[in-house]
């Protein structure tokens, strides 16, 4: 069993190396053509040698039957007589010896005695007859492959009277194969190298090239580029596979824009379920609130109304006492708060529905801005006002717009200590006018940004707001089908944002 040390390391000494597909199919063609030039070499020196070999054997025969024609009638036998060195046949076996295959020639008589023998000095005489008996007739095959040999009984009067043997060495036949085995040895180098230069080439062409464009449209698409596109000329299987790709593919994008519009309209499905819980939850509070305002109006309104009669005549019949004035004003101070309580309460809580009419946006800024002026409330804050060329009028109520437009710069100034700039933007953006009221104070923490339009939610001291202001100012902007935001600044201070639908008549009008 493999350790798991011992497989860590065989995992990192031999990390998974693929050949490419050019390499893998040469590799291929290159195995099956060194396969099939052994096996056609092999049959073909198989072939050839047999047939050089039977060229040689019936080279012999005919060589040594022609010796036998020429001995005489009378074969002599050992040890009385031997053939002539004068003879025919001492004549043609002279002639023989010049052959560069000739090796030996040799004549048995009846009895297997040697009578005649010629050949190669230092070969054995009896050589033609090693390892065969002295009666066959036939060529062989010498063992070691040197050479054939051909024997031939001699007959007279139909008695065997002697055998003669020929020897012609194989010497010539295995130079002549050798030379033909390095010709087709250098042919077949030359030709695996011309196939298999041609053979990448019209792979990379026809193969791989295709799949390389294929592999990296597909990363592509990986990525998410859909539009990818492929095409390809050539074999019947490439085109049908460019095909399949780009139906992949526009099939793909297909599903990817749906998913997105189906994304987005989740998206916007979700958004509307938010806004339609949120505005149930507002309603319902909405409602709460004006019940509970209903009820506390026509509840604290008249003894509030009374305490502040009986605060009145108390100051009025003892204008001489101090300390009965001072608690006078105090009780009617505070009445007054409760009395502003209850009306905001009343304001907020009441059903705001989206105006018919149009305000002149630039008009109702400037107005407020000298109201306010007027009551000293930015005598120690520079203020700035800043307007788009052209008409800037919004559909909606231009009292209620001012009420919003009071309570952000009075929220603005609360927040901007003295010396410091409130900057009021008025433009178009889109099909609505916006409204920017920009001041340099301490800005919003973002655990107040997320309950900042919130109804009693304030973050001054007690007694010196009622949490009201935003909540109304967001209930009016929203009653004229518009929206209201808050941001921090990059610097200091905060950005309250307004935008309000543009004037119908300005729109089609064309502004």
């Amino acid at each position: 069993m493999v350790s798991g040390v011992e497989w860590f390391w065989s995992r990192v000494a031999m990390p998974n190396i693929r050949p490419s597909l050019t390499v893998s199919i040469l590799a291929f063609l290159g195995s099956l053509l060194v396969l099939t030039w052994l096996l056609f070499s092999l049959l073909a020196f198989k072939t050839a040698a047999n047939d050089l070999y039977a060229q040689k054997s019936e080279h012999a025969r005919t060589l040594l039957k022609g010796f036998v024609s020429l001995l005489p009638d009378i074969i002599p036998t050992y040890p009385e007589g031997f053939i002539s060195p004068d003879s025919q046949a001492s004549h043609y076996i002279q002639k023989l010896s010049e052959e560069s295959s000739f090796s030996r020639l040799t004549l048995l008589d009846g009895n297997g005695n040697l009578i005649y023998s010629s050949g190669r000095e230092g070969d054995d005489p009896y050589s033609p007859f090693q390892g065969l008996a002295k009666n066959v007739n036939g060529s062989y095959i010498r063992p070691d492959g040197s050479g054939v040999v051909h024997l031939i009984s001699v007959m007279r009067d139909g008695k065997t009277v002697g055998s003669a043997g020929l020897l012609l060495s194989l010497a010539p036949e295995k130079a002549r194969l050798n030379r033909s085995r390095e010709l087709l040895f250098t042919y077949f180098v030359l030709d695996f190298i011309l196939l298999l230069g041609l053979g990448s080439f019209v792979l990379s062409r026809i193969v791989v090239n295709p799949i390389n464009r294929l592999l990296t449209a597909t990363e592509k698409i990986t990525g998410g580029q859909y539009g990818q596109r492929l095409k390809m000329s050539g074999s019947a299987e490439m085109v049908r596979l460019a095909s399949a790709f780009n139906e992949m593919a526009s099939a793909l994008g297909d599903k990817d824009l749906l998913v997105t519009k189906q994304m987005a309209a989740l998206t916007q499905a979700n958004s509307d379920l938010r806004q339609a819980r949120e505005e149930a939850l507002r309603t319902e509070k909405m409602a709460s609130i004006g019940l509970l305002a209903a009820g506390m109006a026509h509840e604290i309104g008249t003894p509030l109304a009374a305490i502040m009669g009986y605060a009145e005549l108390s100051a009025g019949e003892n204008s001489d006492i101090a300390a009965i004035q001072d608690y006078a004003r105090r009780i009617s101070d505070e009445s007054s708060r409760i009395d502003r309580i209850v009306r905001g309460l009343l304001d907020f809580s009441r059903q705001r529905t989206q105006s018919g009419e149009d305000a002149d946006v630039r008009n109702t800024v400037l107005s407020t801005v000298d109201l306010l002026k007027q009551q000293g409330v930015f005598k120690q804050l520079n203020l700035y006002t800043e307007f788009d060329e052209g008409e800037l009028r919004a559909n909606c109520d231009q009292h209620q717009l001012q009420q919003v437009i009071i309570n952000l710069l009075l929220n603005s100034r609360d927040a901007t200590p003295a010396g410091g700039t409130i900057t009021i933007r008025v433009g178009h953006e889109n099909t609505c006018i916006r409204l920017d009221i920009i001041d340099s104070g301490t800005g919003i923490t973002d655990e107040s940004m997320k309950h900042i339009f919130d109804p009693f939610f304030t973050t001054k001291p007690p007694g010196k707001g009622t949490g009201l202001g935003l909540a109304i100012s967001a209930r009016i902007i929203d009653g004229f089908g518009g929206r209201i935001s808050a941001a921090n600044n990059v610097g200091s201070g905060s950005c309250f944002t307004v935008w309000l639908p543009i004037s119908r008549n300005v729109q089609e009008g064309g502004v």
